[in-house]
């Protein structure tokens, strides 16, 4: 079965490579996942009681960021390895995590690869965040003795649908985890009906609700934005719905023309292409790097950095959650809640169904069906001060309400340790 999976996985691989380097998503480090480390890492993998921590990108980061510190608090003396799968992950990875962890690129599920990776690193524990399931790792570090916790654990509709079709398969991957703290009851379910072990499965709630900005975040400065200047920002969006946004600013701008947009693309690659939406739309631009006092306050900020959106979210007066609109699944909202923003999200939030029915249930954001609902809705927003407040500290309170998820996954990893 091994051989068979190596040799599907080789094929897909092959095909995948090709979009990787025209996407502008290959990186330097990425022949670290075939297990080739520098010897500057291979010197920081030498702790005796590694805990390895799986991330696959940016929001996977910022959730085990605060992890890693309840970690280090908990067993000062155990070193962390992070590996991260996407380019953006991994920069964020390197920036936030320097001092806490040994960075790594996440190995590719070969036999051969992962084989290697696990003897360098010699963990006592796997960490993976978000259901991150590797068949070839996970049975080496099954035969390895080496204990496996999912944490955050969610099965979003889609994946779930994947997984049933492959249910035999998955089966006996699952059989070797030690742990899963599942998101909420739905995901808990879902993973017991693909096979993992009913008592080995829990219900921690969702570590997204601790992931709040840092200090250093919320007073993040930022030149030249007028306590005064009513800001939507429209963040983690993706291709096609800055251009709605765009059509929709256009369509208030003239009723309400004190506002100023800021797009955030969820991938900077995409700055070129967000700023030649821009200007189609007729807007002067000014990229957030390169932001200084005095700029044009008519000018769209378009967001070409990783890491600043959250504390972004701090001087928004309005907030549209991208992946929502176009695509399909959703991004985070807690970040803007964190700040007792007014969100606002489209109808396809499918990878964060529970916290979207959480905040709906009680009013604390604005969820439209299609793109013809989203302009009334910024529209009644912008004209009513009252409300957006209102519906911000609803949704703030909900945020602290929540929290508490990452305390209770660090009681049940304590089991493996």
């Amino acid at each position: 079965m091994s051989i068979l999976y190596d040799i599907v996985f080789l094929l897909y691989c092959v095909c995948y490579f090709p979009y990787l380097v025209l996407t502008g998503r290959w990186h330097r480090e990425y022949p670290q996942r075939f297990g080739f480390f520098p010897k500057e890492i291979q010197g920081q993998l030498g702790f005796a009681r590694n805990i390895w921590i799986h991330a696959v990108s940016v929001g996977e980061v910022m959730v085990v960021e605060g992890f890693i510190h309840q970690i280090k608090d908990r067993w000062p003396g155990t070193g962390i390895v992070c590996s991260v799968t996407t380019k953006t992950g991994f920069a964020l990875a390197q920036k936030r995590l320097s001092g806490l962890a040994c960075v790594i690129a996440a190995p590719l599920d070969f036999s051969l690869v992962v084989r290697r990776v696990v003897r360098l690193i010699r963990p006592k524990l796997y960490i993976a965040a978000e259901t991150e399931i590797w068949p070839n790792l996970f049975r080496r570090l099954h035969a390895e003795k080496i204990p496996i916790a999912i944490i955050n654990g969610r099965i979003s509709d889609r994946s779930f649908g994947r997984y049933q079709s492959i249910r035999g398969l998955l089966k006996d991957v699952l059989q070797k985890v030690n742990i899963f703290a599942m998101q909420s009851e739905l995901d808990a379910d879902r993973i017991k009906g693909l096979g993992a072990p009913p008592e080995r499965v829990w219900v921690a709630g969702n570590m997204k609700f601790d992931d709040v900005p840092t200090a250093a975040e919320a007073h993040l400065h930022v030149a030249g934005f007028a306590p005064q200047q009513p800001l939507w920002i429209a963040g983690s969006t993706h291709p096609g719905e800055e251009k709605i946004i765009l059509k929709v600013f256009t369509k208030l701008k003239t009723r309400y023309p004190s506002w100023q947009l800021v797009l955030a693309p969820r991938h900077i690659e995409r700055t070129k292409e967000v700023i030649a939406a821009v200007k189609q739309a007729g807007y002067s631009h000014l990229r957030f790097s390169e932001l200084r006092a005095g700029f044009d306050p008519q000018a769209v900020i378009v967001v070409d950095t990783i890491g600043h959106l959250r504390g972004l979210y701090a001087y928004a007066s309005l907030v549209f959650v991208g992946k929502s609109l176009c695509v399909g699944g959703g991004h985070n909202v807690i970040e803007p809640a964190y700040y007792g923003k007014p969100i606002v999200v489209g109808p396809w939030t499918e990878n964060f169904l529970d916290i979207v029915s959480i905040f709906k249930d009680h009013e604390a954001l604005i969820q439209v069906k299609d793109e013809a609902a989203l302009e009334p809705a910024i529209q009644k927003l912008m004209a009513d001060e009252p409300s957006r407040i209102a519906l911000g500290k609803r949704a703030r309170a909900l945020v602290d309400r929540h929290q508490g998820a990452g305390i209770r996954t660090l009681k049940l990893i304590e089991q493996c340790l």
